[in-house]
């Protein structure tokens, strides 16, 4: 019982510190972008490009595989007491893992679409914008080992064909 609530705990934390985190970042870039001369609209999109580079890693589970492989090198060293905290540490990993991070994203994307349209929030499009910039994204990497499967068998079948007549 303790253990699920520390484990709870340690995500919400988690959570919270990395949406923190990428929202500083993207002030300072924003920051940055502005005292390197950009126009506001533009360091305003240099902000959310940080942003969204840096949802995009907190969302996919490439991060968390190598926090977790981290992990589990500590496990194997591990005795006692840190053992136990480093066993907490790779459940509340793989917690997070097991969360359909990408799946909340576009779930929040249709609220913010909905409270836009019902007139409870002005704007939501800078929000929107880095929501589709993340799952066009996340979409682009699942797809493309499949497209370029097709692709390099297409071409194969061109240079036969090209063999075959040149013969």
């Amino acid at each position: 019982m303790f253990l699920s609530i520390y484990i709870c705990l340690d995500n919400g934390a988690f959570i919270f510190l990395s949406i923190y985190i990428c929202l500083d970042n993207g002030a300072w870039a924003y920051l940055a972008a502005r005292l390197m001369g950009l126009e506001e609209k533009y360091a305003s999109n240099m902000e959310w490009l940080v942003i969204a580079v840096q949802s995009l890693i907190f969302t996919s589970d490439w991060f968390y595989g190598r926090i977790r492989a981290f992990l589990n090198r500590r496990l194997e060293k591990s005795s006692g007491l840190n053992h136990q905290i480093y066993l907490g540490y790779k459940v509340g990993i793989e917690c997070l893992m097991a969360l359909p991070k990408r799946t909340i994203l576009f779930a929040f994307y249709l609220l913010l679409i909905i409270a836009e349209n019902l007139g409870l929030i002005a704007s939501a499009k800078d929000y929107t914008a880095v929501i589709v910039f993340i799952i066009a994204v996340d979409r682009v990497t699942k797809i493309w080992p499949e497209e370029k499967g097709r692709f390099r068998e297409f071409s194969q079948k061109i240079r036969r064909r090209f063999k075959s007549v040149n013969t």
